[in-house]
C-alpha cells in the first residue's frame, strides 16, 4: 500500500489549537478514526510536533490519499489545520530497487553507445 509522508501546518500553537491536534493524532495512533477517513488508512510512524513551528508530522498509508478530503478540510474549517503537504515515499527496499534499474539502464546505454 502506498506510503506518505504527511506535513500539516497548524493554526497556531494555542492550548486550544494544540488540544484539537493531541486529540486528532492521539485517536489515530490508537487507531480510532472520525468517520469522514477512510478505513484503510493506517498510521505507521508520528506524529511528532516541530519544535520550530506549528507543525506536526506523520506517516501513513492509504490506497487513495484523495478520501481524506473531507476529513483534512473539516479541520481547516473548524480553525485546527491550515494547509498540508503528501509526499509519497518509497521504502528502502524500493530505493535499493530503483537504484538497480538505474544502474542496468546506464550499463544498457553504454553497450549500445
Amino acid at each position: 500500500m502506498p506510503k506518505f509522508f504527511n506535513e500539516v501546518w497548524l493554526r497556531d500553537m494555542s492550548p486550544k489549537t494544540m488540544q484539537g491536534v493531541v486529540d486528532f493524532l492521539g485517536n489515530l495512533r490508537n487507531g480510532v478514526r472520525p468517520h469522514n477517513l477512510p478505513g484503510d488508512l493506517k498510521l505507521l510512524a508520528g506524529p511528532w510536533l516541530s519544535n520550530e513551528e506549528a507543525k506536526v508530522y506523520f506517516v501513513f498509508e492509504i490506497d487513495d490519499p484523495t478520501e481524506t478530503f473531507e476529513a483534512f478540510a473539516e479541520r481547516v474549517a473548524d480553525g485546527l489545520f491550515l494547509k498540508r503537504r503528501l509526499t509519497l515515499i518509497q521504502d528502502w527496499d524500493g530505493a535499493r530497487s530503483f537504484s538497480k534499474y538505474l544502474s542496468s539502464r546506464e550499463a544498457r546505454a553504454a553497450q549500445t553507445a
